[in-house]
């Protein structure tokens, strides 16, 4: 039987790379994207795909889009949380973090049905550098007006996310990870002056279908070469900061973020 794979993001870079592999595989897919044109654009050279449209910035889209997501299968073999981008402000958590962790819940019996499933979230090294208010993580902030500090703190979150998820999930089935795709020629960050002048610098950047490379071996490694709640580059397991893997930290997000969410306290 196919596995039905949920990917967000899936209309351009290393979404878009990991959806064709897992169409080449034979995986049933359902694509999220914000983008109406460049999401048909991408479900058009996937036969078979269905496609959702979602905003992540607004949290009742991301509502809705699981919604269609529910219905359009019984289960979910692999859920990729990959949508995202570089912004100032609460935006940025609400977009980068926030909404995957709805839509993650939202979702959590269908992966549950699967009997095993992944849950695999695109992190950055960027988490190095962020400011993350684990207790209030939308709360304004002064260095959140600085888009990647802002961005740095929700990637500092789907580290945090992934850990306390795998505190929680990984004994119902659910086997939750995280990656850095590394520097990664797309369209993301097309704003961002500094960024776009170091893709002049060949070496620094990789293709999204590289990048994609490590995503789709966390979705199809045995369970028992993976570590729950890991965070990877390059098939291998990265370090993060201790701001990034604190026990105490990831457990103060994660009922910061239901509450956020709109989501019942106790999950």
């Amino acid at each position: 039987m196919p596995r039905t794979v949920v990917v967000t993001g899936a209309s351009a870079g290393i979404g878009l790379a990991a959806a064709r592999r897992f169409a080449e595989a034979g995986d049933r897919l359902i694509l999220l994207g914000r983008n109406e044109s460049r999401l048909s654009a991408a479900a058009a050279q996937l036969p078979g795909s269905v496609p959702v449209r979602a905003d992540f910035a607004d949290l009742d889209q991301v509502r809705r889009a699981a919604a269609e997501v529910r219905s359009a299968c019984d289960r979910i073999d692999v859920l990729v949380n990959n949508a995202g981008g570089l912004y100032r402000g609460p935006r940025s958590l609400v977009v980068n973090h926030l909404a995957g962790f709805l839509l993650a819940h939202e979702l959590e019996d269908h992966l549950r049905a699967a009997g095993t499933s992944r849950l695999i979230t695109t992190a950055s090294l960027a988490e190095a550098w962020g400011v993350l208010d684990v207790d209030d993580p939308l709360r304004a902030s002064l260095a959140h007006r600085a888009r990647w500090l802002a961005y740095g703190s929700s990637k500092q979150a789907n580290i945090l996310f992934t850990r306390e998820a795998a505190h929680r999930w990984a004994p119902g089935g659910v086997l939750p990870t995280a990656f850095f795709p590394g520097l990664v020629r797309s369209r993301f960050a097309s704003s961002s002056p500094l960024f776009m002048l170091g893709k002049l610098v060949p070496v620094l950047f990789t293709t999204p279908d590289r990048a994609a490379d490590t995503l789709r071996w966390l979705a199809d490694a045995p369970a028992s070469e993976l570590v729950p709640g890991g965070y990877y580059f390059r098939r291998e397991l990265f370090p993060a900061t201790p701001r990034s893997t604190s026990r105490d930290r990831a457990a103060r997000l994660w009922q910061s973020s239901l509450e956020a969410a709109g989501l019942p306290s106790v999950r």
